[in-house]
């Protein structure tokens, strides 16, 4: 046995259980009897099973380097304080004090980790370990009497109870290592769940992407087919217009001015007009569609712009009885930008105000300078535009409300081109109205022309 020098330092000390070592059996024994020591002592469940395995490490070193040994409990004291004091003892030759950090033997240093004390003395009888854990706190001392009569209770129990608590364990590690396989089982389902949707995401991914090129496809064959039938038109609609103008001059053949046939010819001019007008707008929207829109930017005023826009509309003002109202200042309004498109932008507002404003109505178009911006801005008091429709203005064949009368209707291409070609020059545009009935303001704002 070896000396119990080391063990003095935790006095007074007062034995409560020996377990001697000889088998695993023994070590399961010595755990069991400290977890049973430790529920009296009043340590807590994790403080139990810290000091249990601790005890039941160190019986297992003892096996590993002695052919036997012992593990005795003690109440003693650890720094001036009540403590639980384990003595393991082995009959061998022992165990070096460093093993565990040299790497020898690991048990060592986890017990130095899991208990307030550890100390090691080693003699030519063997090797000695004593491990302290300092009671938890408490209002006065443990009763050792009581102990006593607790631990004759325990020491009567047959050791068969260490076999009893090894299967206990064992089957509680069976239940967690089923309840695992449970849980792996679940996620393996979910995960294949997963992969089954990921490949479903995958294969829709496919298919939109699919549609979406079909869909750009049909865009631009659509675009290319209104460019061929644009051009097809202006052939037969200018034969058309020409033989209408000879219809219309009869008078200079010697035909009475009223007569049915040059009432036809003016009414064939009127339509081939409108039809021209349609056919050079769908020209334009292809053109803008494939970005083909190319622009001669000069320095313009654009108050001859606004000029020739209500002199290109002012039959159709006339015809039902608007008032068009300029305000332009005195001082030149120069923007850098293709005259043509520039008129076709305020021709195209200025129509859309005279065709949506009943007879009689008032349209101003004015121009504002404002720092380094123009701002052109056409207002009418016509049948407004609700707002549900505002979202979808500019949007190509859209149009916020039809007029009951088939001469005011069109294709919906007037305001998408207005856009495109603001944007083109570097300006924005923007449409309000209050709502129906309530007439509509249109704002264009196009960079000054920077001198020098």
């Amino acid at each position: 046995m070896p000396s119990d020098a080391i063990l003095e330092n935790h006095a007074p000390l007062h034995l409560l259980l020996t377990v001697a070592i000889r088998s695993e059996i023994d070590v399961i024994a010595s755990r069991l009897r400290a977890r049973q020591i430790t529920a009296l002592c009043g340590f807590g469940n994790h403080e139990q099973t810290r000091i249990a395995t601790a005890v039941s490490e160190l019986a297992r070193n003892a096996c590993i380097h002695a052919s036997r040994g012992s593990v005795r409990f003690f109440i003693g004291e650890l720094d001036g304080r009540q403590a639980f004091v384990v003595a393991v003892d082995d009959e061998g030759r022992g165990s070096p004090e460093d093993a565990g950090r040299q790497g020898g033997d690991g048990r060592i240093l986890a017990v130095r980790r899991l208990m307030d004390s550890c100390a090691i003395g080693i003699g030519a009888a063997g090797t000695q370990i004593v491990v302290a854990q300092a009671f938890p706190a408490q209002e006065m001392e443990l009763d050792l009497g009581a102990i006593d009569m607790a631990m004759s209770q325990l020491a009567a129990l047959p050791s068969a109870v260490a076999l009893s608590d090894a299967h206990h364990q064992n089957n509680e590690l069976s239940d967690a290592l089923a309840a695992l396989q449970a849980k792996q089982d679940e996620l393996l389902a979910v995960t294949a769940c997963l992969e089954r949707t990921n490949e479903q995401v995958e294969a829709l991914n496919v298919r939109l992407n699919e549609k979406a090129s079909a869909l750009v496809s049909a865009d631009r064959r659509k675009d290319e087919f209104l460019s061929i039938l644009s051009h097809e038109l202006r052939g037969p609609l200018s034969a058309v217009a020409m033989a209408a103008q000879l219809l219309e001059k009869g008078r200079d053949y010697g035909v009475d001015q009223g007569s049915q046939g040059v009432k036809l010819g003016q009414l064939i001019t009127r339509q081939s007009g409108h039809m021209s007008r349609l056919v050079e707008d769908l020209l334009d929207v292809s053109r803008v569609s494939r970005g083909l829109v190319s622009l001669s930017r000069t320095a313009i005023d654009m108050r001859d712009v606004v000029g020739a826009a209500v002199e290109q509309h002012a039959p159709a003002a006339s015809a039902k009885g608007h008032a068009v109202v300029q305000h332009v200042p005195c001082t030149p309004c120069i923007v850098d930008g293709d005259r043509t498109r520039l008129i076709q932008i305020v021709a195209n507002l200025l129509g859309n105000a005279i065709r949506y404003t009943s007879d009689g109505g008032r349209i101003d178009v004015s121009l504002h300078l404002d720092a380094h911006w123009l701002l052109v801005r056409v207002a009418d008091n016509g049948i407004g535009i609700a707002p549900g429709a505002m979202a979808h203005l500019f949007d190509l064949y859209t149009q916020a409300e039809r007029s009951s009368d088939a001469r005011n209707s069109g294709l919906g291409l007037g305001l998408a081109l207005v856009k495109s070609l603001v944007e083109a020059h570097g300006g924005s545009v923007e449409g309000r109205s209050a709502g129906a009935g309530l007439g509509s303001t249109f704002d264009v704002r196009l960079k000054l022309f920077a001198s020098g």
